[in-house]
């Protein structure tokens, strides 16, 4: 029974950590952030040594389109699908005017800092 306590213990410990790691949260360490050019995220980020950096980052590398929303998928190329307009409206979600309506993203989904660089999540 002590056993199986603690490989539950382990494996939930393990499961939120695997889940922490899957969620980017650039917009924690990074400031100034917004979309140019429909499709690049620029931001001054911080590089984990009291630094900072102003990066970009190529968001179709990291974000595409599904039925009813933009996505976090590597290679998604979500401008080539026709979404434009796009703006970062609250917080970090970027709205985009896409085939079918508008559709939303959440950044921190899809984006993280690595050490001052803006990298897919």
């Amino acid at each position: 029974m002590r056993y199986s306590a603690i490989s539950y213990f382990g494996v939930a410990a393990l499961a939120t950590m695997q889940g922490a790691q899957a969620r980017g949260d650039f917009s924690s360490s990074c400031t100034n952030y917004f979309i140019e050019g429909n499709n690049f995220l620029r931001a001054t980020c911080g590089n984990g040594q009291g630094g900072q950096v102003n990066s970009a980052l190529n968001l179709n590398a990291c974000i595409g389109i599904d039925p009813n929303n933009l996505v976090c998928r590597p290679n998604g190329n979500y401008a080539a699908q026709g979404c434009a307009g796009c703006l970062i409206r609250t917080g970090a979600f970027m709205l985009c005017s896409c085939p079918g309506g508008n559709k939303i993203a959440d950044l921190d989904e899809c984006v993280a800092n690595r050490g001052g660089i803006l990298a897919c999540a």
